[in-house]
């Protein structure tokens, strides 16, 4: 369905789409709860790795308004020494994938990786945040690493519904101020 189809069912009104391709962390993101202003739509699965992420985009068929893109670290599942040359791939992959998803959205959020904690591979998030940062200067990027707390984690990488939240109001921001369909009603 395209994008400037979508009504809510609710109010009839149209809603701009919003799709999170990643692992885990996007897949159990509460975005119909946390987002409700937009038609929202999970392109992630649990354990996926950037391989996957990216072969997940190259099939997608969709047309959406906004997008986000999380992974990495799960290329690295008990791999807690990783070479750089192992952190460049995978970013080179999140980098190709970002290309991919310029064709299905028209805007889009990188979502960067926090401070993980053991069994995660925390070394691994670490370099993967500064290949990101040093890398994706083209588009808007969200760096969690003094958003997400210890507390805010169930198993050291998984976030609890207070993560969540911070992560969207963070996202949300962007968002309603970059979109038009937010901002337009206060130039009328």
């Amino acid at each position: 369905m395209q994008d400037r189809e979508l009504q809510s069912k609710e109010s009839k009104l149209y809603k701009p789409s919003f799709a999170l391709f990643g692992d885990s962390i996007s897949a159990f993101w509460p975005v119909e709860e946390q987002f409700p202003e937009f038609e929202t739509y999970k392109k992630a699965f649990p354990g996926r790795r950037t391989y996957e992420i990216q072969e997940a985009a190259k099939n997608e068929t969709g047309r959406y308004r906004s997008c986000m893109l999380n992974g990495g670290v799960n290329d690295f599942l008990n791999n807690f020494e990783p070479t750089w040359e192992e952190v460049d791939a995978t970013v080179e992959r999140q980098l190709k994938t970002l290309e991919i998803l310029n064709d299905h959205c028209d805007y889009i959020i990188v979502l960067n990786v926090w401070t993980v904690q053991l069994p995660w591979p925390v070394k691994a998030a670490s370099m993967i945040n500064l290949e990101m940062k040093e890398k994706v200067t083209f588009l808007p990027r969200i760096d969690p690493e003094d958003l997400i707390h210890g507390e805010m984690l169930l198993d050291g990488g998984h976030l609890t519904e207070e993560g969540y939240g911070i992560l969207s109001q963070r996202v949300r921001e962007y968002l309603r101020a970059t979109l038009p369909e937010f901002w337009l009603e206060f130039l009328i």
